[in-house]
């Protein structure tokens, strides 16, 4: 009788002690090192925007924020400049349950711009040239689709997507009706990419 309830208490113990091993397990693998990453976008550079994004990740996906400053002068024949600021927020739902080295992803974007654009008014009265500023408020949502690489403290971020583009305009302008999906006045589907680099911590 003594020996069934000795073995019973071991066997007991030994069940206490591989649940509290595979909670502990568990725990540990939900766990996810270096989750806030901090990324820039170099290409962002030719069209005269500084971007910059802050990611956080969670077991399942990650939460996206990327606010931008524009600075452009353009030497074209409208001799325009431009300059405003942006907003750009999206969620990541990883394919894996996970964050992994390489993860691939899917998830909605929406985005707003507020753009100021200095440009040469069409006037057949002056001999002077004269200039106009427009006031570019522009909406978009849409899906990115990407891969995402961690390795340790480096991250790279790969996405394609596109969607809907809406703008509306204070003021006069003469090319609404002739823009394309890369201008400012441009309301339709446009696609979109990336490629980002940063650090995580």
């Amino acid at each position: 009788m003594k020996t069934k309830i000795t073995l019973a208490i071991v066997a007991s113990l030994f069940v206490a002690t591989l649940a509290a091993q595979t909670h502990g397990a568990e725990k540990r693998s939900s766990t996810i090192h270096n989750p806030n990453h901090l990324l820039f976008s170099p290409f962002y550079f030719f069209d005269g925007t500084f971007m910059i994004t802050y990611e956080r990740l969670f077991a399942s996906g990650s939460l996206r924020v990327s606010p931008s400053i524009k600075l452009q002068n353009l030497s074209d024949e409208f001799y325009s400049q431009r300059e405003g600021w942006g907003l750009d927020v999206g969620y990541k739902l990883f394919l894996n349950p996970r964050p992994h080295k390489v993860n691939f992803y899917m998830g909605p974007y929406a985005l707003y711009k507020n753009i100021n654009v200095k440009e040469l008014t069409p006037s057949f009265e002056s001999l002077f040239k004269q200039y106009q500023t427009n006031t570019y408020n522009i909406l978009g949502l849409g899906v990115d689709t990407g891969v995402k690489f961690i390795f340790g403290r480096f991250t790279m971020d790969i996405s394609l997507g596109g969607g809907i583009r809406y703008a509306y305009i204070d003021g006069y302008t003469f090319k609404n009706s002739e823009s394309t999906w890369f201008d400012e006045a441009y309301k339709g589907i446009v696609p979109r990419g990336n490629l980002s680099f940063g650090i995580a911590f």
